[in-house]
């Protein structure tokens, strides 16, 4: 009869998972006023660390690793730009966003990676690109457990620990979003949050969360119409 009861408990959570998030958030004072005069931002690619099991990192040699970085980058920044979009220009453009593949291809054209991009001023990135503001970011993500020993693991917590909360996090990951005025350089917006997903979640999940939750707190999405820059 236990073994049963494990067993239904087990299934009830496996789709269920946990979610523990924090986050910080900072915006500057001189946002709106340096905001006026934002035509049009690039979003950067990502700086992005994959974590992965011991036996996927066997498979993949250093090279393979590092390029499955570099596409994750670019899925976030596409992500980004999608969530921008839909969330921020929704109603009415406030700012334009320059295509990713404009800004990809500018930044091929300087020989530069996303993990040398935070290095670089941003007043230098802005004025390299031609717009206006920049918004760079990294994601980090690790999947520590096996599904099977973190299903063990959630059952127990849930029987033995109710007041921990459950909780088995088999997929992780932390987001730094940083905005920065063009012409400044001053950084005007950033956005740190660390989130945990359940059994079954993957990295995909994990950007799709962030990028979403992300463009919410974007502060351009609070510009009333009158105080966003003007097409020529």
């Amino acid at each position: 009869m236990k073994r049963a009861f494990l067993l239904l408990v087990a299934t009830a959570l496996l789709g269920l998972g946990s979610c523990n998030q924090s986050r910080n958030i900072y915006t500057s004072r001189a946002f709106p006023a340096a905001a006026k005069h934002h035509k049009t931002i690039a979003i950067l690619p990502f700086d992005v660390q994959v974590g992965l099991r011991p036996n996927q990192m066997s498979r993949l040699s250093p090279e393979q690793l590092y390029d499955l970085e570099l596409k994750h980058g670019r899925a976030v920044q596409s992500a980004f730009q999608i969530h921008f979009l839909n969330k921020v220009n929704r109603d009415r453009e406030k700012v334009a966003v320059q295509d990713v593949n404009v800004t990809n291809a500018i930044l091929k054209e300087k020989d530069l990676q996303p993990e040398e991009l935070q290095a670089i001023p941003p007043a230098e990135l802005a004025q390299m690109l031609g717009v206006d503001a920049v918004l760079v970011g990294s994601l980090s993500t690790h999947k520590p457990l096996s599904n099977a020993v973190a299903a063990a693991l959630l059952v127990y917590n849930f029987l033995y620990t109710p007041y921990l909360g459950g909780g088995g996090p088999t997929n992780s990951g932390n987001a730094m979003i940083k905005l920065y005025d063009g012409a400044s350089g001053e950084l005007l917006w950033s956005y740190e949050k660390g989130l945990s997903r359940g059994l079954g979640s993957d990295t995909h999940h994990i950007v799709k969360a962030i990028t979403r939750k992300a463009t919410k707190k974007l502060p351009y999405a609070k510009l009333k119409v009158a105080d966003a820059p003007q097409s020529i």
